[in-house]
């Protein structure tokens, strides 16, 4: 099985070679490969895979061009050990990289974020886990900001955000509040704006007995909040912030 990552230096590699996104001939092709791995499994139409390269203009001799690109990314996975024309394959006037040889970070990211969606709370918590202790950098780092590059950033930051906040609530209610804390770490990290991710760092540090970083961290929150968006923290982390200067015992918040 051949692997692709995609978070931070992504790479293409198998058990025996490895190689770097700089061994594919140049931009373009690289980006093609990128455009399939993002898409594993599901072709790809050369007219979609155009207007992605040359962001919706591209030039009149673009088809042989994409062909010649496709070509070189072929001749590049060789090294591999592997049949190159079963890897990348032509269908339905299009492409799709084969799902049976390679696999791709982003696509065990998916499918534990599935799974945590479908499973009780341990399990759930332990797949959330798994997610994201995958993810070592943004998606296709070092890449222009080409518009489908940028769509697909954002979109893998909401939900290693989501995945963060929610294994956060599940650490909290498992009374892991070293690993809730770690989430919600995390969570604020990938969303400075977000205040449910707040709410899981200061609940955390207040039941770890560190109840003077959970007020120092409100009072940030507070003053970013304001400076950024003019508004105050919402209702439950202003409640959160009274029990904590009060020092009341703990309960569930997040």
């Amino acid at each position: 099985m051949i692997d692709i990552c995609l978070f931070g230096a992504w790479a293409m590699y198998d058990s025996d070679r490895r190689l770097s996104m700089t061994e594919f001939h140049g931009v373009k092709p690289r980006l093609v490969l990128g455009l399939l791995a993002l898409n594993l499994g599901r072709p790809i139409s050369k007219e979609r895979l155009a207007d992605h390269l040359w962001a919706g203009t591209p030039p009149p001799s673009w088809l042989s061009t994409l062909e010649g690109y496709v070509s070189l990314l072929r001749k590049a996975v060789a090294p591999l050990g592997k049949s190159n024309s079963a890897m990348i394959i032509s269908r339905n006037g299009g492409y799709l990289l084969n799902a049976d040889q390679v696999g791709t970070d982003l696509d065990r990211f998916d499918r534990l974020l599935v799974e945590a969606r479908a499973a009780d709370a341990s399990r759930s918590l332990r797949r959330l886990h798994a997610a994201l202790e995958i993810p070592r950098g943004e998606v296709l780092l070092g890449e222009r900001s080409l518009p489908w590059i940028l769509e697909t950033r954002e979109r893998y930051q909401r939900e290693r955000h989501r995945a963060a906040v929610q294994a956060g609530r599940l650490a909290l209610s498992a009374g892991d509040i070293e690993a809730a804390g770690r989430y919600g770490k995390l969570a604020c990290d990938l969303d400075p704006l977000a205040e449910d991710a707040w709410q899981i760092l200061i609940e955390s540090e207040w039941r770890a007995n560190r109840r003077a970083d959970a007020l120092r961290n409100f009072s940030a929150l507070r003053a970013m909040l304001d400076r950024e968006l003019g508004i105050t923290p919402c209702r439950a982390l202003q409640q959160l912030f009274t029990r904590v200067l009060r020092d009341e015992p703990y309960g569930l918040s997040a």
